[in-house]
C-alpha cells in the first residue's frame, strides 16, 4: 500500500473509528408511528415439503442430502414445515402484532427446473394463499425473490457462475411480480449475496459447495447484475401500476480495530469495504470500491481481479434500490494482518490482509454462564447502530430496512440471551434514528425455529419453538415472543420492558458459600441393585427376581450377582469411609429377612447381614439410613395381588415392626418407601417395571392408595413404639422432577403445577399438606374422567376419616429423589380413556439447551432442584428435606466430567435453597456409590462414583475422578470463596462517526 493512499483514507479513518462507551441507559422514547416491526424466515430452512405437489430439488436440497455438510446430521425434508402450516403460521404473526412479515418464495417451488417454461401452479397457490391470508389479517407481505436456494437444475449448467443466470433470475422475478405484484409492494431481490458467493463457493460451507477462490467475485458480480436486471424489470414493467418498492437485503457484521494503531483502524476500514462495500458502493455509485478493486490486483493480479463493469451495467446497477435491507447480527475486532497467506494462495480473506476476532469482554450469550467460555455469542448491540449510521453516512442517507436480527442459541424456550439482545439492538435501531439514519423497519430472526443451514437442527433462532420430535411440528412461544410482542405493542422499551427477564436474575449465579455445620453428604444404593445372593442363605424371591428371570432386562441381565454387596460389604465400606460421607442409605430386601413377605418365614442369615452391615459403618462413624422398601416385594406377597392387594399394608407393618425391632437401636434414620410413584405407575400402571402388569386406568391408583396407608401405618407405628426409645426420624422418599411451565402463558403455569400435584403431590399432599387427603386437582380431574368414561365409582380411591387422620403429618422428613426436569404444558384431554397420565391434561418435553445422558429421561438443569426445593417448602409447611437421590450416568470411563459438571451445579442451587431462600433442607445424597444394576437398563447405565467391573468374579470397584470431586466437596463443605478473583475489565469498543 503507497503512502499516499494511506494519507488518502487517514481523515475519514479518524472520524470513523472512534472509541466510545455504549450508552449505558436504554431508551424508552417511541419508534415513529409509521415504523414496522416485523420477523423474518425464509423458505428452504422452514418449509418443508421439500418434493412435495411438483416442487424441484434446490442446491440446498442436494447439499444437505450429504450429512457431512450438516451439523449434528438431519435434514430439511419436513423441517418446520410452514407449507402445511400457513393458518397456524399466521396467528402467530397476528398474535405477535407484526405489521409485516418478510419471507422468501422457493424458487424451484415455482419453477422445478428454474425457467418460466415449466411453472408449478401447486407452489404458485401456496405463495397466493399464503399472501391473502397474510393481508386478511393486516400483515404486509415483505417478499424475498432469493434466498439461496436455486433450482439444482440451473446450478447443473453452472449456476451464479454463468453469466445467464441473470436472464435466468430476471425471468423469474419477472413472474412473481406478475403473479404477486398486485398484493406485495415490498421486494428483496436477493438476500445476502456475500455468503452466496464467498461461503458458497470459495469455502464450500453451504450450498451449492464449490470450493474455487476464482469464482468469488464472479459469483458476486451475477448476483448484482441479477439484481440490478429484477430491479429494472419491476421500474419499467410493474410499477406505475403496483407501486411497490424493489430493494436488497445485505449482511455485515461491524468492524472494530483491535487497537488505537492506524493499522488496525485501516484494517477495520479494509473488512467494511470488503464486506458492506463489496455490494453497496455499486448500487449507489456504479462500481466496486477503489480500495477494493486495488487490493485484489495487488493479491491477484489484474487477469484475475474484481470483474469490471461495461458502461450499460454500470447504469444499471447504480440506484438500482428503492430501500437497502441490513442483516447484522455481530461486531467483530480487526488488526492487521499482513501476509496472513503464504505463497500461492489466494482468497477473499488473503486479498484484505486482515485478522477478525471476537471481544470475549462483552457479556456471553450462552444458555449457562459457565459453559462455552470463548463463545463468540456476545451482547454488542453498539455495532448495529454503528453500521447503520455508517451506511447513512457514506452511502447518500438510504432508506433501511433492518431485515434481519436475532440470537441463534441452543434453543431454551426461556430465552433470557435473546430477551436482551433484542432489547438492546433494537434500542440500537431507535438510536439510529434519532442520530438520523432513515430506518423504517425492524425484523427479527426469525419467526420460528427452522433447520438452519448447514448448523441443522443444532441451531434455533425462532421466537417460537418448533419441536422437531413431534410430526406436527407445534409450535410454542418463547420468552422473546412475549417480550417482542409487548415491544411492538407499546411501540418501542417501557420501564417494564428494560427490566423484563425471562426467569430471575441470579437463577444461573453461582454462589460461593458453605453449608451448615449439621448438613449431611451421603451416597445411596438399593438391595437388588447391588447386594446379589438372590437365593443365598434363606432368601425367597422378590417379583425383580421373577421380573428379571423372565428376560425382562436388557441383554436378558439379572441381579443375581450384581455388585456382589452380600459378600462385599465391607469393600463398600471402605470406600465410603474414602469418600468422607456423613451417611449412607441402603434398602433392606424384604424377602431376604421375610422370605415369604410375613413373618412366619423370618430368615435370621437375612437379619445378620444387615445388622454387621450397620454395625461396621457405625465403626466407620457413618450414619446408616436405612430403606425399607426399594421396589422388591417378596413375590409370594405379589402372587396375592401384591400392592393391589389391601392386605399387604398389614404385611408391611408387620416387616417394618421386625426391622424398626432389629436394627432400630442403631438405624436413626427410616425411609418406608422409595419413588412410590415407579412402583404405581412404571410396575402396575405400563408394567415395563416389576411386577410388569398393564393397568394404566385403575391400578396406579390402588397401588398408591395402599402404599400411602402402609407409609402412615408405618410412620404411626414406630412414632407409639420405639420413637422415645431410639429417638429415630421416619420419612418417605418421594421422586420428582421440576414441573416448568413450558411458556409463559398461565394456561401452562397452571399444568405445571397440575404436574407437580399429580406426581409428588399424589403421595405428598395427604402426608405433609395437612388434608390427609389427594390434592384437590386429582379429586376433580379424576373424578370428572371417571364419570365421563361411564363409570360407576372414580378410579381414584378415598381415605376414610380415620385414615385421613393417620396420614396428616405422618413425617419427620421429606426425602426426594431429584434427577432432572421436564417442560409442561397444558394439554386438555376431554374425552381420554382411563389413563393415569392423560388424567393430567398435561403435555410434557426437555428444553432443548439441557444436555443429554446416557438415560433418554435425564437431561440435565440444575436449576429445577432450587424451584423442586421452593415448591415443597411453599406447600407442605417447609419440612426438613433430604434429597435422597440425586446423579446421572456418564459411560464407563474413570474420567467422568460430566458426573463432576452435575454435582457441582446441583448441589450448589442446593446451597442456594438453603442459603438465599431459606428451605431447610439437611442433607444431599449422590445417586450412587457404585456401578449396579440399573433395573431394566441393566449394567449399561454407569451412576456410580466408583466403577464396578462386572467382567471380574471380584467385582473389582475403582473411583473415578467424580469421587475425588465428592470427597474434596464433603471436606470444604461446599463451595468456600476462593481465595482471589480476578475481574475481566471490557474495553470500551463502542465506535461511532463524528
Amino acid at each position: 500500500m503507497g503512502k499516499a493512499h494511506v494519507i488518502l483514507w487517514l481523515p475519514a479513518l479518524i472520524g470513523l473509528f472512534v472509541t466510545s462507551a455504549r450508552a449505558a441507559d436504554l431508551l424508552t422514547d417511541k419508534f415513529p408511528a409509521n415504523f414496522t416491526f416485523g420477523v423474518s424466515t425464509s423458505a428452504f430452512p422452514t418449509e418443508g415439503a421439500w418434493d412435495a405437489d411438483g416442487k424441484g430439488r434446490s442446491i440446498w436440497d442436494t447439499f444437505t442430502s450429504d450429512s457431512s455438510h450438516v451439523t449434528g446430521g438431519g435434514d430439511a425434508k419436513q423441517s418446520a414445515d410452514t407449507y402445511h402450516h400457513v393458518d397456524d403460521d399466521v396467528a402467530l404473526l397476528k398474535d405477535l402484532g407484526v405489521s409485516s412479515y418478510r419471507f422468501s418464495i422457493s424458487w424451484p417451488r415455482i419453477f422445478p427446473d428454474g425457467t418460466n417454461k415449466n411453472v408449478n401452479q401447486a407452489g404458485v397457490n401456496f405463495y397466493n394463499t399464503l399472501i391473502d391470508k397474510l393481508l386478511a389479517n393486516q400483515i404486509t407481505p415483505f417478499v424475498s425473490l432469493y434466498y439461496w436456494d436455486l433450482p439444482q437444475a440451473l446450478q447443473d449448467k453452472g449456476g451464479w457462475s454463468k453469466v445467464e443466470s441473470v436472464r435466468w433470475f430476471g425471468d423469474y422475478a419477472d413472474f412473481c411480480f406478475k403473479t404477486f405484484g398486485d398484493r406485495v409492494k415490498r421486494w428483496v431481490t436477493i438476500d445476502d449475496p456475500f455468503s452466496v458467493a464467498y461461503k458458497g463457493h470459495e469455502t464450500g460451507e453451504q450450498a451449492p459447495g464449490v470450493k474455487d477462490a476464482s469464482l468469488t467475485y464472479k459469483v458476486g458480480h451475477n448476483l448484482l447484475l441479477a439484481h440490478a436486471e429484477a430491479y429494472r424489470i419491476y421500474k419499467d414493467s410493474y410499477r406505475t401500476v403496483q407501486k411497490g418498492e424493489v430493494g436488497i437485503s445485505l449482511s455485515s457484521e461491524w468492524y472494530v480495530p483491535k487497537s488505537t494503531a492506524v493499522s488496525d483502524d485501516m484494517a477495520a476500514r479494509r473488512a467494511m469495504t470488503f464486506r458492506l462495500g463489496w455490494f453497496l458502493e455499486p448500487l449507489v455509485k456504479g462500481d466496486y470500491p477503489l480500495l477494493m478493486r486495488q487490493r485484489v490486483v495487488a493479491a491477484r493480479g489484474t487477469a484475475n481481479g474484481l470483474p469490471q463493469f461495461s458502461a450499460g451495467d454500470k447504469l444499471n446497477v447504480k440506484e438500482s434500490y428503492d430501500f437497502i435491507g441490513l442483516s447484522h447480527f455481530t461486531s467483530r475486532l480487526v488488526s492487521e494482518a499482513a501476509g496472513v497467506c503464504s505463497g500461492a494462495t489466494v482468497g477473499f480473506f488473503c486479498d484484505q490482509g486482515l485478522k477478525m476476532e471476537t471481544d470475549l469482554s462483552y457479556p456471553k450469550l450462552e444458555y449457562r454462564p459457565e459453559v462455552n467460555p470463548t463463545s463468540e455469542r456476545r451482547l454488542m448491540g453498539f455495532g448495529l447502530l454503528e453500521l447503520l449510521k455508517h451506511v447513512t453516512s457514506d452511502y447518500n442517507k438510504p432508506v433501511i430496512y433492518v431485515t434481519e436480527n436475532g440470537l441463534s442459541s441452543c434453543g431454551t424456550l426461556k430465552d433470557q440471551n435473546r430477551v436482551d439482545y433484542l432489547r438492546e439492538y433494537s434500542n440500537n435501531v431507535l438510536a439510529a434514528i434519532k442520530a438520523g439514519s432513515d430506518v423504517r423497519g425492524y425484523f427479527v430472526w426469525s419467526l420460528l425455529d427452522g433447520f438452519d443451514w448447514s448448523l441443522g437442527y443444532t441451531s434455533k433462532s425462532g421466537l417460537y419453538y418448533v419441536d422437531m420430535g413431534r410430526g406436527e411440528r407445534p409450535r410454542f412461544p418463547r420468552s422473546s415472543a412475549t417480550f417482542y410482542k409487548k415491544m411492538i405493542a407499546n411501540n418501542g422499551l417501557t420501564d417494564e420492558l428494560v427490566t423484563y427477564r425471562a426467569y430471575p436474575a441470579d437463577r444461573d449465579v453461582f454462589l460461593y458459600d458453605t453449608f451448615p455445620s449439621d448438613f449431611m453428604f451421603g451416597v445411596a444404593t438399593s438391595a437388588y441393585q447391588i447386594e446379589g445372593a438372590w437365593n443365598l442363605d434363606g432368601k425367597g424371591p422378590s417379583i425383580w427376581d421373577t421380573f428379571a428371570h423372565n428376560n425382562r432386562l436388557a441383554s436378558g441381565q439379572t441381579g443375581d450377582v450384581a455388585c456382589d454387596s452380600y459378600h462385599l460389604y465391607m469393600e463398600d465400606v471402605r470406600m465410603l469411609q474414602h469418600l468422607g460421607v456423613n451417611f449412607y442409605r441402603f434398602s433392606i430386601a424384604w424377602s431376604r429377612v421375610m422370605a415369604d413377605g410375613t413373618p412366619a418365614i423370618t430368615n435370621q442369615a437375612g437379619i445378620d447381614y444387615y445388622n454387621k452391615l450397620i454395625d461396621a459403618l457405625i465403626a466407620a462413624g457413618i450414619t446408616p439410613v436405612v430403606t425399607l422398601y426399594h421396589w422388591d416385594l417378596p413375590q409370594a406377597l405379589e402372587n396375592d395381588g401384591g400392592w393391589k392387594n389391601d392386605s399387604v399394608v398389614d404385611q408391611f407393618e408387620a416387616y417394618a415392626r421386625l426391622c424398626f425391632e432389629q436394627f432400630g437401636d442403631r438405624v436413626k434414620y427410616w425411609i418406608t418407601f422409595n419413588e412410590a410413584f415407579v412402583v404405581s405407575w412404571l410396575g402396575y400402571g405400563i408394567g415395563i417395571f416389576a411386577p410388569g402388569i398393564n393397568d394404566p386406568g385403575t391400578s396406579p391408583y390402588m397401588v398408591a392408595h395402599n402404599i400411602i396407608r402402609s407409609h402412615s401405618r408405618a410412620y404411626h407405628l414406630y412414632s407409639n413404639n420405639f420413637q422415645a426409645k431410639y429417638k429415630g426420624k421416619v420419612g418417605i422418599t418421594l421422586d420428582i422432577e421440576w414441573k416448568e411451565p413450558l411458556t409463559d402463558s398461565s394456561e401452562d403455569a397452571a399444568a405445571a403445577d397440575r404436574a407437580m400435584q399429580f406426581k409428588l403431590g399424589w403421595f405428598a399432599n395427604a402426608i405433609f399438606a395437612g388434608s390427609g387427603d389427594y390434592p384437590q386437582v386429582m379429586r376433580q380431574l379424576v373424578d370428572e374422567k371417571s364419570k365421563r368414561q361411564g363409570l360407576a365409582k372414580s378410579r381414584l380411591p378415598r381415605f376414610t376419616e380415620a385414615e385421613k387422620n393417620l396420614n396428616k403429618g405422618a413425617y419427620d422428613f421429606l426425602a426426594m429423589n431429584h434427577y432432572t426436569t421436564n417442560l409442561v404444558n397444558n394439554q386438555p384431554r376431554p374425552n381420554s380413556q382411563p389413563n393415569y397420565e392423560q388424567d393430567q391434561n398435561i403435555d410434557t418435553r426437555y428444553d432443548p439447551c439441557w444436555p443429554d445422558t446416557d438415560a433418554s429421561w435425564l437431561k440435565v438443569n440444575p436449576w429445577g432442584i432450587r424451584n423442586l426445593l421452593r415448591w415443597a417448602r411453599d406447600h407442605y409447611h417447609n419440612p426438613e428435606i433430604i434429597i435422597s437421590e440425586s446423579g446421572r450416568p456418564d459411560g464407563e470411563d474413570l474420567t467422568d466430567d460430566g458426573r463432576i459438571y452435575y454435582y457441582k451445579y446441583y448441589i450448589n442451587e442446593l446451597l442456594k435453597a438453603i442459603k438465599l431462600d431459606g428451605v431447610r433442607v439437611k442433607g444431599y445424597t449422590a445417586w450412587s456409590l457404585m456401578d449396579n444394576l440399573e433395573w431394566t437398563s441393566g449394567y449399561y447405565a454407569k451412576f456410580g462414583l466408583y466403577h464396578v467391573d462386572f467382567n471380574s468374579p471380584n467385582r473389582t470397584r475403582t473411583p473415578r475422578s467424580s469421587a475425588t470431586f465428592y470427597q474434596q466437596l464433603i471436606k470444604d463443605r461446599g463451595f468456600p470463596k476462593p481465595a482471589s478473583s480476578r475481574r475481566v475489565r471490557r474495553r470500551s469498543r463502542g465506535f461511532h462517526l463524528n
